[in-house]
């Protein structure tokens, strides 16, 4: 099993808080059967900024602790990215980070109450 969209990378957001929390996580979901989790940190959304360059070294690093301690499981690079008028040029910079190897797909994150007037646009 897959998990998509997960909070697991310590200190960068509103997810787990520390490497201990983290490791926990990854017990958890390796006990639950997950076997890959896409780490997809919030980016862009007014308070947290995980750039790609970022989110990549520690997402290794997060292996590395996992595979010291024999957890099998698989931890793939991604952002939870929030919709903005300056979406593409994040994109153009090489910012941001897809849900799939073939840089097909992003995992937006909208406002709570509404989509954006500009979002139709944006993606279509």
């Amino acid at each position: 099993m897959i998990d998509l969209h997960c909070h697991l990378l310590p200190a960068v957001d509103d997810g787990a808080q520390n490497l201990e929390e983290s490791l926990a996580m990854a017990e958890k979901a390796v006990e639950q059967g997950i076997t890959h989790i896409l780490c997809t940190p919030h980016h862009n959304n007014g308070k947290y900024c995980n750039q790609k360059k970022k989110v990549i070294p520690l997402v290794a690093t997060l292996q590395k602790e996992l595979d010291k301690r024999n957890l099998p499981l698989v931890l793939l690079e991604g952002q939870e990215v929030r919709i903005t008028g300056e979406l593409l040029e994040a994109l153009h910079r090489d910012e941001l980070l897809f849900t799939d190897l073939n840089d097909t797909y992003l995992l937006i994150e909208f406002p709570t109450l509404e989509v954006p007037l500009y979002a139709k646009n944006l993606f279509f």
